[in-house]
């Protein structure tokens, strides 16, 4: 190589010539591991083995064995990781003088590898330049695991917030299981530390005999699950063979054969215990995401969910009952009109009103005439059921019983007038086996309920008559 400093600069000349010896000295120098290769053919050119040639420090070092003993010997005689793919890409590099890059897993060593295999020299020698990308390989799949697991987060959360609450959940235990690949997913909801209800998603695939309420109301299992979670938000039960020596009842009736392991997760709201989220049989294999996280972020939604769903449904009670008795208030009984105008079916309406609450206040005061109201409430939605009950007014009620014959309606009603004889409730009833007529069903009900009443004041007057006429 010839320098030229005449002009102050340095050159180069376009002829640069290097012996053998220069271009090993430069192998040997590269940050990476290098070595090069005759392939060994037989007959056929099908390559057998590969002949090396030469070897840097940090091939050896990889390799652990010494320089010495690589050169002049074959790739399979020195050699422990013996992996096919080395002689399919000296194939293509030697013989076919294809270039090729490529990314491998070595399971001695525990390190990902990027390679480079190339053609020299002449056909049937090739080079091999790797690097190690452990960190960087490692570091691109902890960038995948994180973006995975904020998506199956995510698209939980979605699932749960997309419609209507019920609906929500179904969808998004559904993606939940079949994500971490769960024989079943359920939401274990408390009351008074008690499970009272499971909503569940169950894999098609799962042939196990889970649990069901059955079971867990043998047992307090939420004393349990707070005893595994220690105070924290989730916990993984990966083998629930230890549970023999800690509650050996349970795991015998509960999981043995059924539940290999589970994950838990608390539902809260605020610093109150609403609920768990379960995952029975759940995989352990090669998910590429974080589990216990996206369980953990799943169930804080779950519970605001939860939340934001009794809310919703207390709100709603309150605008369509009747607080002081707990019956449907008119807006309720607008509603159930509405719907029974659309249909074609029998029904029955009784229709009621308390006679002289208003003399009933006045003598015992209002606290005495709520008690009145309660009561009379009372029987009539324990004989009509509660559910078909009515308060539209101070001292009135309606009763709008579907799918009903005449003669056990009639019966019903009978039964109301029987238990209502001290109270002197006014009592008007139709039977319609027409439903869309319901409007003047209820109409006719209210008249017949109004001559009752009529009637009892009349007669309350005659008596109020008759006894002033003995007092004087």
């Amino acid at each position: 190589m010839n320098e030229g400093i005449g002009d102050g600069k340095i050159g180069y000349s376009s002829e640069a010539n290097f012996a053998p010896n220069d271009i090993l000295y430069m192998l040997r120098d590269l940050p990476d591991a290098c070595c090069i290769f005759k392939v060994l053919t037989d007959p056929f050119g099908t390559v057998k083995d590969m002949l090396f040639l030469f070897a840097n420090e940090k091939y050896a070092a990889m390799c652990g064995k010494p320089i010495a003993e690589l050169i002049g010997n074959t790739f399979y005689k020195t050699v422990n990781n013996l992996d096919e793919d080395w002689i399919k890409f000296s194939y293509q590099a030697a013989i076919l003088r294809q270039s090729s890059i490529n990314r491998t897993y070595n399971t001695m060593m525990d390190k990902w590898y990027e390679f480079w295999a190339v053609p020299v020299y002449q056909k049937g020698f090739c080079a091999f330049i790797i690097h190690d990308v452990t960190a960087a390989k490692r570091d691109e799949d902890n960038k995948v695991f994180a973006t995975n697991t904020s998506n199956v987060i995510i698209d939980c959360a979605k699932e749960l917030t997309s419609s209507d609450f019920n609906r929500g959940v179904k969808r998004m235990l559904r993606k939940l299981g079949q994500t971490i690949e769960a024989d079943r997913v359920y939401i274990a909801e408390l009351k008074d530390r008690a499970i009272s209800d499971i909503h569940e998603w169950v894999s098609n695939t799962s042939t196990r005999d889970l649990p069901t309420l059955k079971y867990f109301e043998k047992y307090d299992i939420p004393m349990m699950w707070d005893k595994q979670l220690q105070g924290k938000n989730v916990v993984m039960v990966n083998d629930t063979g230890y549970l023999i020596d800690v509650n050996e009842p349970v795991y015998h009736d509960i999981l043995a054969g059924r539940v290999s392991r589970y994950m838990i997760a608390v539902l809260k709201d605020k610093n109150d215990v609403i609920g768990y989220l379960v995952a029975d049989n759940y995989s352990i294999n090669n998910l590429q995401i974080n589990v216990a996280e996206v369980f953990e972020s799943v169930a804080l939604f779950l519970s605001a969910e939860m939340r934001n769903h009794t809310l919703t449904r207390e709100l709603m009670y309150l605008g369509s009952h009747d607080a002081l008795t707990g019956l449907g208030n008119r807006y309720a009984l607008n509603q159930a009109l509405m719907l029974l105008s659309g249909m074609t079916t029998s029904i029955g309406v009784c229709y009621s009103d308390i006679n002289g609450l208003k003399a009933i206040n006045d003598e015992f005061g209002h606290l005495h005439g709520d008690e009145v109201i309660k009561n009379t409430a009372a029987i009539f939605a324990g004989i009509f059921k509660k559910k078909y009950c009515y308060r539209i007014g101070g001292d009135e009620f309606v009763a709008i019983v579907p799918e009903i014959d005449e003669v056990k309606f009639n019966a019903l009603v009978q039964k109301l007038e029987s238990k209502t004889k001290k109270l002197t409730v006014a009592i008007g009833h139709v039977w319609t086996n027409d439903s869309s007529e319901i409007n003047k069903a209820v109409q006719a009900a209210d008249e017949n309920m109004y001559s009752s009443k009529v009637e009892y004041y009349e007669s309350h007057e005659r008596r109020q008559q008759k006894k002033g006429l003995k007092t004087k």
